[in-house]
């Protein structure tokens, strides 16, 4: 009988633990991804820093000649708005280790996230990547700099709440030479091979943020486009911006837009309440042996 009870102990033990290592998963992994993600910047931070009076002018210079080339060739290599290419730069000969141009903060999403150079699937998978064939993050007239992320990468949010963007919010790149701000001028929804909205518009300085949607499918494109501001540049003036992009609607080129808003919420609410019941069954098997514990005690009175 004794027996009995120790392995009921030990089977309602390990099931206990299991589920709590399956509940802590999910949160692991953001935050081992999130540390990974900071030392990241901290190090490229700390290594620009350094060399801040001899970064490389030559790089800097290759990539305005390719922003200006692309342009004037109007993109004629873009066949995809999801195109995956590598970095067309040589990056080593810069002294940098791998494809990272600098990193992506954006408050309102509570991103802060490394940038890299051509949308590999390495690159995808640890953080947001500039896609080939459009504009190098470095800013100037007639440029379209568009940077993808995937929407939730494991546990990892990444540009999972790119929806909660609204108009004048801040996306800032931070790269080798200069920081350079951006604010949100208009969203849209796309299809995935819908490339001219994402092309370079003439006279624009511009950031787009692309990204899966609907929430967990990949059947279309959440376009967020971002203009260039200089410091103390009123809100306002981003109006004459919004009149070169793309008109928001309800259904751009027959696709419509469905908000994933209640999806995420759905899926945050789920992990709340598995949260709340592993809770909840800790302290029920928690009561019942002191429970039991106390009636014992009261037997051998």
């Amino acid at each position: 009988m004794e027996m009995k009870k120790n392995v009921l102990w030990m089977t309602a033990g390990i099931l206990f633990f299991a589920g709590i290592l399956v509940l802590a998963f999910p949160t692991a992994v953001n935050l081992a991804y999130q540390y990974r993600s900071q030392k990241t910047i901290v190090q490229f931070c700390d290594e620009n820093a350094a060399d801040s009076d001899t970064a490389d002018d030559t790089l800097f210079l290759q990539m305005e000649e390719y922003n200006l080339a692309i342009y004037q060739n109007q993109q004629k290599d873009l066949c995809d708005a999801w195109s995956y290419q590598q970095n067309m730069f040589h990056f080593d000969a810069a002294g940098l280790a791998d494809d990272m141009i600098g990193y992506l903060v954006i408050e309102a999403m509570d991103v802060q996230i490394p940038l890299y150079i051509g949308a590999s699937n390495a690159n995808m998978s640890k953080g947001a990547a500039v896609l080939g064939q459009t504009s190098m993050p470095i800013g100037g007239e007639n440029t379209n700099c568009v940077i993808a992320a995937h929407r939730g990468y494991g546990s990892v949010p990444m540009f999972r709440n790119i929806e909660a963007l609204e108009y004048g919010d801040q996306v800032v790149i931070t790269n080798l030479w200069d920081t350079l701000t951006y604010e949100v001028v208009k969203s849209i929804v796309i299809d995935p091979d819908d490339i001219d909205a994402v092309k370079i518009i003439p006279g624009q300085d511009l950031v787009t943020l692309i990204t899966c949607h609907p929430y967990t499918k990949n059947v279309q494109r959440y376009v967020v486009y971002c203009r260039r501001v200089s410091d103390g540049e009123e809100n306002q003036q981003l109006v004459q911006a919004t009149e070169a992009l793309p008109e928001i609607a309800e259904s751009i080129h027959g696709v419509e837009y469905v908000s994933s808003e209640k999806d995420i919420q759905l899926e945050e609410q789920m992990y709340t309440i598995r949260i709340l019941t592993v809770a909840a069954s800790c302290f029920a098997l928690l009561l019942w042996f002191f429970v039991k514990k106390i009636r014992r005690h009261f037997r051998r009175m």
